[in-house]
This record gives structure tokens, sequence and C-alpha cells, in this order.
């Protein structure tokens, strides 16, 4: 064991990316996502575990999600605000954002810094 590995080995790794989210949301098991893209169990259960897929699974695990291989990097639940103000303009940005802090204002606070 090299000094690398003996200083890391009693550290989990940060997983960087939120396959397993996407697959819950898509109500796919890890069976499921082997299947569908035609790989080994072993390297699905990887990838729910951490593992950084190689880029050309990240592409397909993309697509049998229904996002962009960045999107595998954002939590499901927030992909879909990033695509709403994805085409919009400056003002209507700002309109939407005012309209969220009057709709979730409570006693006077927004939540928010503004």
């Amino acid at each position: 064991m090299n000094n690398i590995e003996h200083i890391h080995s009693d550290k989990t790794p940060v997983r960087i990316h939120y396959i397993p989210e996407w697959a819950e949301k898509r109500n796919l098991s890890q069976a499921d996502v082997g299947r569908e893209l035609g790989v080994d169990k072993g390297l699905v259960s990887r990838w729910f575990s951490g593992t950084l897929p190689k880029q050309e699974y990240l592409e397909r695990l993309a697509a049998l999600f229904g996002t962009d291989v960045h999107g595998l990097f954002r939590d499901p639940e927030d992909d879909w605000l990033l695509k709403f103000f994805q085409d919009k303009s400056e003002s209507q940005r700002e309109r939407a954002i005012e309209m969220l802090r009057i709709f979730f204002k409570e006693n006077g606070k927004t939540g928010t810094n503004g």
C-alpha cells in the first residue's frame, strides 16, 4: 500500500454524481440500469457506490434518465428548475424569482437574502 492509499484508507470517497437518485426518480433498480445499458451488475453497483463512470457510460446514463451529462451531477429535484430558467431572459428570470419570493413569503421573511 502506498502512502496515499494509507492516508485515505479509512475515508469514504465523496460521490460527485447523482446516479442513484436519478435511477430512483425513474423507478429503476441497479439491475434495470444494467439491463438497459447492457453492462455488468458489478459495474452498476460501483457507480451507485460513487465510482465515476467513463464518458461513454455517462452519456448513456443521461439518455436513460432523460437528462444531459451535466444533469447527472445535479440532484434530479433541482434539474427541472435549471431547465425552466435556461432559456429565459434576465427580465423573465427576475420576475419569476420575485413571484417565488412573494409565494413563499412567511412572516415577512422570504428565506432569501433579498
